[in-house]
Order: C-alpha cells, then sequence, then structure tokens
C-alpha cells in the first residue's frame, strides 16, 4: 500500500495520475496500415533510455541504461564479422564509477526520473574518440554553472544535470571501452526537483552539441526553483530550464571555459542565456535529428491533458507553460493547472505542435526518430515514437508514426502490442529503429528490452489482416433495398487495444444515416450486431473502444463472416450492406 501510494504520488506530481480537466481531443487516434514486427535486440537492461550509434559503426548499438551503464550491444549476429559480443562501454551507476544521485526519489525502488539521460558521439568519433553525456549527479558534487532562479532550498530529491565529455583511446578498434580517466565536466544545471530533466543530447547537422532541458519539475512550472510565469518563458539572465541550449563543446569563449557559445545563437548578446536554442518547453523527453533534412524533432510531455511533437527551430518559442499543445494552459496558483479553450496560432510568436494528443491515449510522450532505414518500407519517412503506457493497468506502452503528410495513427506489430512501458528508442547506423522499455515504473531489476523493428512476409503481411475493406450497395441487403445507394468501407483493428476504427463513404442514400453497425453473417444472411459504428453521417470516419479482443481476432482471421450494414431514415433496416473482406 505504501508503495502504491508513493507511485501514485510521484505520477501526480509529474502530471501523469492528475486528472484531465476534459477531453480537449474526442478524435481517437486511428490504427496505421504499416505492417511491420520486433524482435528481441537485448535483453536484460533495468531502464533502457536511448540507442545510438559510433559514427562508422553498423554493427554495435549503445544503449544508456537509467542506471548508468552504457551498453555496447552486439547486432545481428553472424552477419558482420569481427564485432565482439555485448559488454559494458562505460558505467557511472553504482557498480562503476558512481557519480549518479541515488536512485528512486522517494526511496529505494520507487519512480525516478534521475540517472544517466543522454548520450552522444562527436561526429568525428573515429578520429577524436569524444562522446558526451548526460547525468544526474548530487548537488554537492559541483559548483552549478546555471543556478534556479529563486532562492528557496531545493527539494529533498533535487540534482545537478551534468554534461560530461568522455574519450575512447581507439575509436576504430570496435572492442574499446571509455578511458574513465579521461573525464571533463562540461557544465553543470541546477534541478530544483528530481523530475523533468530533459536528457536527450545530440549533434546536429553543424556539428553543434544540442541539449534538452525540462522546466526543473514539480507540476504546473511553479514552486521552489521556478520563476514567476514559469521557467519554460523566463529569458533572465542564466535561466536554461524549459529550454534547448546549443553548444559548440570543443570550444572555450563559455563563462565557465569549458565549451564554446556558437556566435548563431538567437539571444547572443541580447535577454537570454548565449546557450539557449528554443524556449517554451516542459519537459522535453527525446530530440532527434532527421538525419535526411536535419530537422530537430522533440517530444515534449505534457501535465494533464495534452502530449505534442514539435519541429525546434532557432529562437523558437513552444509555449509551456502559456500553452499546452494548442491550448492555453492555466498554471492555477496553488490548484493543479488545467488546459482552457483551444488556441492554434495564439498568442503570437509561440509554435504549435507538429502533431498532438490527449490523456485518453496516453500520460506520456516518448520521443523517437524519423525512420530513414530500409527494413520496413512501410515506415520510411515517418517519425516514429511512443507513449510510456496507455493506462495504469499494467505496461501497456505504444507506439505511434506521424507519416510524411502530418497524419499521426497508432503502429501495432504483427505479433501483437509491445506489452511493455515504453522507455525509449534506438538508431543504429544503418538508420533501423529500436524501440526500449521494462514491465515496471522504477529503475530496478531486470525486465528492460530493447526491440527492433523488422519486416514481415507477405505470408506474415496477411496474416497480419488489421485493414480491411468493404464494397457496399443496396442490391446486397437481404432482401435488397432498392434504392441503388453504393459506398465503400474500410475497418481497421487493433485487438491490443480493443479498438475498431472505420471510415465510410458512400452516395445515392435515399435517406438520412442513422447508424451503422459490423453485423455477424455470410453473404445472403442477416445476423446480429457485434459493433456499433457511430454511424452518423454518409463520410464518416470513428473508432470505437471496449469491442472485446477475442471478437477483433475472429474478425481479423474470418472477414468473410461478417458484413457492415448502414441504416437510413428512409430504409432503417439498412440501405447498403457489404462483406468484409482483406
Amino acid at each position: 500500500m505504501h508503495r502504491l501510494f508513493v507511485v501514485l504520488v510521484a505520477l501526480a506530481v509529474l502530471g501523469f495520475g492528475s486528472p484531465a480537466s476534459a477531453n480537449p481531443i474526442p478524435e481517437k487516434i486511428p490504427v496505421s496500415d504499416a505492417v511491420f514486427d520486433v524482435e528481441v535486440a537485448g535483453d536484460g537492461f533495468t531502464t533502457p533510455l536511448f540507442g545510438t550509434n559510433a559514427p562508422g559503426n553498423d554493427k554495435q548499438l549503445f544503449v544508456v541504461d537509467q542506471v548508468g551503464t552504457i551498453t555496447a550491444l552486439k547486432l545481428e549476429p553472424g552477419k558482420h564479422g569481427g564485432v565482439p559480443g555485448s559488454f559494458t562501454f562505460l558505467d557511472i551507476g553504482v557498480s562503476g564509477l558512481d557519480l549518479l544521485v541515488p536512485l528512486g526519489a522517494f526511496g529505494p525502488g520507487s519512480f525516478d526520473e534521475r540517472g544517466l539521460l543522454g548520450l552522444a558521439f562527436h561526429p568525428d568519433y573515429r578520429k577524436n574518440g569524444l562522446l558526451y553525456t548526460y547525468s544526474s549527479e548530487p548537488l554537492d558534487s559541483g559548483e552549478a554553472d546555471f543556478t534556479t532562479p529563486t532562492g528557496e532550498p531545493p527539494a529533498f530529491n533535487a540534482s545537478l544535470s551534468v554534461i560530461r565529455e568522455w574519450r575512447v583511446d581507439d575509436p576504430n578498434d570496435e572492442s574499446s571501452v571509455v578511458d574513465t580517466a579521461s573525464s571533463r565536466v562540461l557544465l553543470r544545471v541546477e534541478q530544483p526537483q528530481f523530475n523533468h530533466n530533459g536528457g536527450a543530447i545530440a549533434f546536429g547537422p553543424d556539428l553543434m552539441l544540442y541539449i534538452a532541458l525540462g522546466d526543473g519539475g514539480s507540476a504546473d512550472d511553479q514552486g521552489a526553483g521556478h520563476a514567476p510565469g514559469g521557467n519554460g518563458q523566463d529569458l533572465s539572465e542564466g535561466n536554461v530550464l524549459g529550454k534547448i541550449l546549443r553548444i559548440d563543446p570543443t570550444g572555450s569563449n563559455s563563462a565557465n571555459g569549458e565549451y564554446g557559445i556558437p556566435g548563431d545563437n538567437p539571444f547572443v548578446g541580447a535577454e537570454g542565456a548565449d546557450e539557449i536554442f528554443a524556449y517554451g518547453f516542459r519537459n522535453p523527453f527525446r530530440m532527434s535529428f532527421d538525419t535526411k533534412t536535419g530537422e530537430l524533432f522533440a517530444a515534449d510531455v505534457g501535465q494533464n491533458d495534452i502530449e505534442e511533437v514539435d519541429i525546434v527551430v532557432s529562437g523558437g518559442n513552444y509555449g509551456w507553460p502559456v500553452k499546452e499543445g494548442t491550448f492555453l494552459f492555466d498554471m492555477n496558483g496553488a490548484g493543479p493547472g488545467f488546459t482552457t479553450v483551444d488556441s492554434p496560432g495564439v498568442p503570437a510568436g509561440m509554435i504549435d505542435p507538429i502533431a498532438q494528443y490527449d490523456h485518453d491515449e496516453g500520460i506520456s510522450i516518448t520521443g523517437g526518430f524519423v525512420y530513414r532505414g530500409n527494413r520496413v518500407k512501410d515506415l520510411r519517412d515517418s517519425y516514429v515514437f511512443g507513449d510510456f503506457t496507455a493506462s495504469f493497468g499494467g505496461p501497456q506502452g505504444r507506439l505511434f508514426e506521424l507519416d510524411d503528410s502530418g497524419e499521426l495513427a497508432e503502429l501495432v506489430p504483427a505479433s501483437g502490442p509491445v506489452g511493455m512501458f515504453v522507455t525509449g528508442f534506438g538508431e543504429d547506423g544503418r538508420g533501423e529503429l529500436y524501440v526500449m522499455g521494462q514491465q515496471g515504473f522504477a529503475p530496478v531489476g531486470s525486465t528492460g528490452q530493447v526491440l527492433k523493428l523488422v519486416r514481415v512476409d507477405d505470408n506474415r503481411r496477411d496474416e497480419a489482416g488489421r485493414k480491411l475493406e468493404a464494397d457496399l450497395s443496396s442490391a446486397n441487403e437481404v432482401p435488397p433495398s432498392g434504392t441503388g445507394a453504393i459506398g465503400t468501407a474500410e475497418v481497421t483493428l487493433n485487438q491490443g487495444r480493443g479498438r475498431v476504427c472505420v471510415e465510410i463513404e458512400a452516395e445515392g442514400l435515399a435517406g438520412d444515416v442513422v447508424a451503422g453497425h459490423i453485423h455477424t453473417g455470410v453473404a445472403g444472411v442477416n445476423g446480429g450486431v457485434v459493433v456499433n459504428l457511430g454511424v452518423d453521417s454518409a463520410d464518416f470516419e470513428n473508432c470505437i473502444d471496449g469491442v472485446d479482443p477475442t471478437l477483433i481476432e475472429d474478425i481479423r482471421q474470418n472477414p468473410e463472416a461478417y458484413y457492415i450494414n448502414v441504416h437510413t431514415t428512409v430504409v432503417p433496416s439498412g440501405e447498403i450492406r457489404g462483406q468484409l473482406s482483406k
């Protein structure tokens, strides 16, 4: 009971557990027709958060585990000669250098957002052997370069977010490990609470290092360590919380002399810290550069209602805490904050997300990558990301794609949902993607897995059968309705979510649409309703939740045993009908 209470308190502080003020986005996310699967690439991790490749190395994926380890994970055994098995590349946790704060924000075994959070290899790694980490370290471990904007005492679980440089002596030897004596601290940022650390670091195509920082923690961007009006909007000198920074790690013109300030940063010589590239973030949990276009994608975790995907540009203001997604946000003083009206484009000067969803779809966005690999053609050019879990009923992490036309859809592997809390994503040297997760909330245990997104063969594509179609006509009715109306229906099935999505287009109906259903019954036979589709117009889209997964599986396997019927005011028994088929 005590542990459950601690988890619920933690989730409420994070914004996970606070009740949504409404259902701001009533439209449900449809299921993608992309067909792919996942296979285990590595397991035995605690909380794997991120995976990346070393430049020029497509044989290993370097996996960041929150507890402090970086594992060089061997890829595709037997297909590449010379690479050794998986091994520990760096350990800064309790079993290694012991640099991290003790994990467990509310005591051992409890939830935490601190730890080893980020990794980036220098683009010239093959020559200079340099790499960089983002870690949560004790407040007394060094002097902060950036302190919180108010003078209140920090929370008991406050920390320093530290960017360190490391060196590998022989970066061309894929069995090399990090020289632990090579560590150099670039900067330290004081974090007033344990949560909203951001944690992603990445090199851009400009060879600069980008650093994602959350608003400092707690909730609503308020309280100890938060500026009036929120850290996300505060551009006073030295406040880097709720920002994405851009630095030259090999330069030396910063205030502490340990890194460089690019001269074209948007706030150099103006209001705001010289390091700031963009601002107005709550908790940008994972960011990545599109390897083809160079665009910077960031997934910003919402408070009570909205999760969002942003394209980050120099000097951009992404709204928090004035906005959450496209919605205005009320910080509400001592009470819980909440979204109010949908306000795209307003206030002027704030950049809205390119995609968003609300908390009846998930609770905490996990950023991923634009897929530029070759194995899963259905996902090519899509931004692939996820959500930690659909609900608190268990590990129900979700996968999504945002395709190049801007359409958001859920991804479901051919073998079924991933069945874990989704904690991160990875990209290897060939552009192939990995999803990471674990079975519990806390950074303990060894249930963490790394799953690779893979293609399925033609037979398995047919077996997946998640998208069904039906040609609708008045002649198919039993008996025929005789109106001459025709139409089409497309049905997408998600067994794991218990969701059925439908799109219907009809022409020539004699009456107004009053209902639409999936019925059981072969052609020429009338049967009972098994799914009420909520159809109320001739051109209709809807998703229905709570459908029995066993029924969905039977429809998927035997579509010809089910039909769609559309009922109208003129022919209430059914004006157009059609059998489902793959």
